[in-house]
């Protein structure tokens, strides 16, 4: 029996356009108050020196908790420090307080109302399981459809996703409060707000601290999630160390994201225990010194404007693949040379023009068209500046080295078995994996395209060549594996890989008149495949992105002058 599709997917994309359109006002006020509350954050964490925030964490810790918690803190956070990574860190500990606030400030309320109410727990509880039950990774659509990229989206999708145990945690802790106190409470003439705040909410306060504990826990594991989005922090570092196969730095971010839960979950453990031995008094010295330090801070962090805060500040963003990793990172260097505070998103390509178009990213310098971006291109044409093309005669294609013998597509098929009958290819999604799969239809080919990233796919093609077994990858030019090993293109009788393209230059609508002089720096910003190549292999060979960026500027310093030009340095 044929039964029709419903046409779940069209209601949702309609009933999510209609959101757009008649609740965007909501959404403005929901993103002017949660990106000012992350920037706070942010701002009261780098207000002073790491080492002092170090030693401040420390004795909060020292006075909430144990000396041993206390001593851990210190070694964990100058571990953090000394691998270089306190700035993510300070990031992800912002979206983290942010989302926790924002989770218990809807959350008690919510539990409070549950815990008094059998009807509202039963109209609750089925909204909390699929809260929980959802993949966190869906709820980044609608996330990036209202707020697009950034810190705000990702706020909003850990928010969802971790907010479920303080309600659940809430509501039983008030239905663990035994009846007889209950009535006590009313016997003595209570109001039923003087039950619920003098006995209610003092004896659930281990099990509210409890729901507390695990939203905060569930908050920094969205911290992965959230960075395909833009929303930063450790997050990605270990993104960029999953898609590039970097094992020691995800390693080293994994253990910071580690050291940070630990500490938050012992603070927020202890905070909902009562102090033994007069413990807290003993060290009465201490509260009161990390009181007028966090009182300080928090007034100075108000008032506070720093000289990054002085300079234009401008988005680029960018997919994770070392083309685009070594343009974006020169500009970057470029704009940062003219005065100007770069934050660079590291997102999937969707994502990317979906914040340009709505101006939650000023740029980007990696739109491969006519053919590989035509997909986004077509839908967010009229909503963006195309300021042409940054980079000329690029090519893609399935690529094998050179001691294999075919050299066209049509002989694939007769030697699928000396391929493992495998297509290595990249991101799913991406235009170059689309034209993979037209390839293998139009050819009619009997392999499986897998999918994995940009790195996954250099590091089968690594492992293959140094066995001289037969590989076939999706490729493009320029690309460092070009110049690090002997490879060719087969030959694509049916054009199904489309023609030669070039890399543009893509901005949002406004940057011209917000940013005249970044503006003529991206319009201006054009460079060869061995330009770009030379910045891939100083990356390949281990220098970070944005030392590789300073290199190649430092020696093209012809080059970067005629892009700047003419151009009043910005302060």
């Amino acid at each position: 029996m044929n039964i029709e599709k419903l046409p779940l997917a069209d209601w949702i994309d309609a009933l999510i356009e209609w959101m757009q359109i008649y609740f965007k006002p909501l959404f403005s006020v929901i993103s002017g108050t949660i990106e000012p509350t992350v920037d706070y954050f942010q701002r009261l964490l780098t207000l002073l020196p790491p080492i002092g925030t170090i030693v401040l964490i420390t004795l909060l810790t020292w006075w909430i908790t144990r000396f041993r918690v206390a001593l851990f803190s210190l070694a964990g956070l100058l571990l953090i420090y000394n691998l270089g990574y306190w700035e993510e860190s300070v990031e992800t500990i912002a979206l983290v307080l942010t989302s926790t606030i924002i989770s218990i400030v809807i959350g008690i309320p919510f539990g409070l109302w549950t815990g008094r109410s059998q009807r509202v727990q039963q109209g609750v509880n089925p909204l909390l399981d699929f809260m929980q039950t959802m993949p966190s990774f869906v709820y980044l659509i609608p996330a990036v459809f209202f707020f697009s990229l950034g810190t705000v989206p990702g706020v909003i999708a850990s928010v969802i996703f971790s907010m479920p145990p303080t309600i659940r945690l809430t509501a039983l802790g008030l239905r663990q409060v035994s009846r007889e106190l209950k009535e006590a409470a009313d016997a003595f003439g209570s109001t039923s707000l003087q039950k619920l705040l003098k006995v209610e909410i003092p004896l659930a306060k281990p099990t509210i601290m409890a729901g507390v504990n695990q939203t905060i826990m569930l908050s920094l594991s969205m911290v992965v999630t959230a960075s395909m989005i833009g929303a930063g922090g450790l997050g990605s570092i270990v993104l960029e160390s999953i898609t590039r196969l970097k094992v020691g730095k995800g390693f080293e971010s994994g253990l910071a994201i580690v050291i940070i839960a630990i500490i938050l979950d012992r603070l927020t453990q202890n905070m909902g225990k009562r102090k033994e031995n007069g413990s807290r008094k003993s060290r009465k010295w201490i509260g009161g010194m990390v009181l007028v330090a966090v009182i300080s801070l928090i007034t100075a962090s108000f008032f506070q404007t720093t000289g990054v805060e002085q300079k234009k500040k401008i988005t680029l963003t960018y997919v994770n693949w070392v083309s685009e990793e070594a343009s974006t990172h020169v500009v970057k260097k470029v704009l940062e040379d003219q005065g100007y505070k770069v934050e660079l998103q590291e997102v999937e390509p969707g994502p990317m023009w979906d914040g340009v178009a709505k101006g939650s990213a000023d740029a980007m310098v990696a739109a491969w068209l006519p053919t590989a971006s035509k997909q986004y291109y077509d839908r967010y044409k009229d909503e963006v500046v195309n300021l042409g093309p940054n980079l000329k005669g690029t090519k893609q294609g399935l690529v094998v080295p050179d001691y294999v013998t075919i050299n066209s597509y049509e002989q694939l098929n007769a030697y699928k078995e000396k391929f493992d009958n495998k297509i290595i290819g990249i991101d799913p999604g991406t235009g170059t994996m689309l034209f993979a799969k037209n390839t293998i239809k139009q050819y009619g080919l009997d392999m499986e395209l897998v999918e994995g990233s940009d790195a996954a796919m250099t590091a089968a093609l690594d492992q293959a060549i140094k066995q001289k077994k037969w590989i076939v990858v999706t490729g493009w030019t320029p690309h460092w594996m070009f110049v690090k090993y002997d490879l060719k293109y087969l030959e694509d009788p049916k054009g199904t890989f489309g023609p030669e393209e070039a890399i543009y230059t893509i901005v949002r609508k406004g940057l011209k008149e917000d940013m005249p002089e970044a503006y003529q720096i991206l319009d201006r910003f054009y460079w060869t495949a061995k330009d770009m190549e030379e910045v891939m292999v100083q990356v390949e060979e281990g220098k970070t992105p944005d030392e590789a960026a300073a290199n190649w500027v430092a020696e093209h310093q012809d080059q970067v002058k005629q892009w700047t030009a003419g151009l009043k340095q910005n302060q």
